[in-house]
């Protein structure tokens, strides 16, 4: 338990370091840009530097939203709204089962399996999802199986019905998963 506590006190230390630094870099472009470009100018191969210039002004052109009070309160405040959603949906799926955890400790599995969910996976996060999830939930008295068993359900809780929404819209639109689509996707 002491480990996934450490954990969540480092990455959140961490996340809001990153958000300082995205803010700052909001509110002070022409000085992130000088920045950038004296980085990349010294640690970037020349034949990279275009490229490169190029990301980051389009890094931080979409920055240019967090430069209003107004916007960050209102992705801050959504942000919660989802995060408490989903961690109650994971409290939901919780009362199938023979266990009892904290709220707290759902909103640190949600959190963790998110986070790892953006590690290159399977298609639908298999293994991604699943893996820190039992983790977390052993780390928190759970037994093996019962965890396992939690997990994968939340996790057809989760996948199921937005895939079959996308489905269903799909199927309305009249698309169909054919070699043209997947060319439009490529591109």
């Amino acid at each position: 338990m002491g480990n996934i506590q450490q954990v969540a006190i480092v990455g959140t230390g961490v996340f809001l370091g990153a958000l300082l630094v995205f803010l700052l870099a909001a509110m002070f472009p022409h000085t992130t840009a000088k920045i950038g470009l004296w980085i990349i100018e010294r640690l970037t191969p020349k034949r990279l530097h275009t490229k490169i210039i190029g990301v980051m002004n389009k890094f931080l052109d979409g920055l240019a939203s967090l430069r209003s009070p107004l916007n960050v309160l209102m992705v801050f405040l959504t942000s919660v709204i989802i995060w408490l959603l989903e961690t109650g949906k994971y409290w939901f799926v919780m009362h199938a089962f023979d266990f009892n955890v904290s709220f707290f400790a759902l909103m640190l599995m949600n959190g963790i399996v998110n986070l790892a969910t953006t590690i290159p996976s399977a298609p639908g996060y298999i293994g991604t999802f699943d893996a820190p999830g039992i983790a977390v939930l052993t780390a928190y008295g759970v037994d093996q199986a019962t965890a396992a068993g939690y997990t994968l359900t939340l996790h057809v809780a989760l996948w199921l019905p937005v895939t079959l929404l996308g489905a269903y819209f799909m199927a309305r639109e009249g698309l169909k998963w054919s070699d043209s689509l997947r060319e439009e996707t490529k591109e």
